[in-house]
């Protein structure tokens, strides 16, 4: 009898045991074989899975701006305190700030007290060692960085945070300069924090475009003040609007995708090796990325090497065939319903062992391409702004309507990025106007930002421009 239970209990586990062995092997065949299949449609397709496809070449040192010694201290031997720590603003100075999409004006009367200096451009002074460094390499016709993409998470990218001091301290020093009535050298610096932020074009990462949707935002309050103080010439004018037409941000950030596309490609390698960020993915989703990795146990080494395949298919075609094609790169359209739709399947999306990176990765999407549009819709808007400048200049007051700046002033009007109208222009009393985006709820509310707070909320009402400085909204008034 127990013969014959012994038999029957070996026969329970053999069959357990084939059962788990066919588990695996269907499931590690079934995503190597979809994932194999996948690759190669895609490559007939023209995709390429090599960084090569994305990263720009090498270029001279002489015309490389990142060689000159300040950039290539960071990727030699760093030292324990490289010469551009040195570029922070000082901290607690926030309050002072102006924000020219709200309307609001730098409070430069504010900014000596935070060097302990009652004289602003003395105190901005001792940056000037640097600054002229940089301004003088800034004419350099390239940026390349000697960044190992393949190495994903581990890669170093320890001048973006350079990048965006240098516009903060750039900045500053325009306006000060303008202040002054110093107008061409705060021409040369805001060239040169557009300059520098063009230089990030080229990098093949989001974080890099956005890095440079910050340097045009920041750079962008001296060329307000300056419109509506009325204190840029004709030639400053022309030269801002030709370096501005040059900016593409859409065209930017689709490489910064692509270079996702192949960032999300290359980390299911990384994750082969660290099967623990997968399993806390699965399990425990508010803990499952990539700055936190727990302690691999045994369960981890249980997960089919088939469910890494069936994620990084998902990921890969969602780049391709979901994300990249919502939007019109080429012509700058983008349409928030159709973003927000995208965003909403992936929050409301069955979490499984083959979606789970898909869930993970793509949360935050929808916040990147409205920035993009965002972005690129000040860029215009501020083109126009300087036409429309050099226009009152010529005839003494702004156009009746925009129609009047093409030819002479624009060779063509930039459109409205959500809807593909152009852009909305109102001519008011007092030669003043309005000029407006409809915004990304997709509605024209009359010129009418929103407010969440003390901040301007960019999912309600218009993305505007203002031709003269606001007032300040009360806390009632912020809603």
């Amino acid at each position: 009898m127990l013969k014959k239970m012994f038999r029957w209990m070996l026969f329970v586990v053999a069959c357990l045991v084939t059962l788990v062995a066919l588990f695996y092997a269907e499931e590690d065949w079934r995503g190597k074989h979809a994932w194999d299949t996948y690759q190669r449609e895609r490559e007939a397709k023209g995709d390429s899975f090599e960084w090569s496809s994305v990263v720009p070449p090498p270029v001279p040192d002489n015309e490389n701006l990142a060689r000159i010694p300040l950039f290539a201290e960071f990727f030699a031997k760093a030292p324990e305190h490289p010469r551009l720590d040195a570029i922070q603003l000082p901290s607690g100075c926030s309050n002072k700030w102006g924000v020219w999409r709200l309307g609001t004006m730098e409070d430069l009367s504010g900014w000596p007290g935070c060097f302990s200096n009652t004289d602003l451009r003395v105190a901005l002074s001792k940056y000037e060692p640097i600054l002229q460094q940089i301004t003088e390499a800034s004419r350099r016709p390239y940026c390349r960085f000697p960044i190992r993409y393949e190495d994903n998470w581990a890669a170093l990218l320890p001048l973006l945070s350079c990048f965006r001091n240098l516009a903060r301290v750039y900045r500053l020093r325009a306006l000060a300069e303008l202040s002054a009535g110093e107008t061409d050298a705060a021409l040369e610096d805001v060239q040169t924090c557009l300059r520098l932020a063009d230089k990030l074009k080229d990098e093949p990462v989001m974080i890099s475009c956005l890095v440079r949707v910050a340097m045009f935002d920041l750079i962008t309050q001296p060329v307000w003040e300056g419109l509506v103080a009325h204190r840029w010439n004709d030639s400053q004018l022309t030269t801002l609007q030709g370096q501005l037409e040059k900016i593409d941000q859409f065209k930017d950030a689709e490489k910064g995708l692509q270079g996702g596309r192949l960032f999300g490609y290359y980390t299911f390698f990384w994750l082969r090796d660290h099967p623990a960020v997968f399993r806390e993915a699965l399990f425990n989703p508010s803990k499952g990325d990539f700055s936190f990795e727990p302690k691999v146990s045994w369960l981890d080494r249980m997960i089919p090497s088939g469910w890494f395949y069936q994620n990084q298919l998902n990921v890969d075609r969602y780049y391709t065939e979901t994300l990249l094609p919502a939007v019109d790169w080429e012509h700058h359209r983008v349409s928030p319903s159709t973003i927000l739709r995208l965003d909403q399947s992936i929050k409301t999306l069955r979490l499984t062992p083959y979606s789970v990176m898909l869930k993970l990765r793509f949360t935050a999407m929808s916040a990147f391409i409205k920035k993009t549009a965002l972005s690129q819709t000040y860029v215009d808007e501020t083109v126009v702004a300087c036409a429309l400048e050099r226009y009152r200049l010529a005839h003494g007051s702004f156009p009746e309507t925009l129609d009047a700046l093409v030819p002479q002033l624009l060779n063509k009007l930039p459109h409205d990025g959500i809807d593909g109208q152009p852009l909305r222009y109102h001519r008011l009393p007092d030669d003043q106007y309005l000029l407006y985006s409809v915004g990304w709820n997709e509605k024209d509310d009359g010129g009418q930002i929103a407010m969440n707070g003390v901040n301007q909320d960019f999912d309600r009402g218009d993305w505007m421009w203002f031709s003269q400085p606001q007032p300040q909204l009360s806390a009632s008034e912020r809603k």
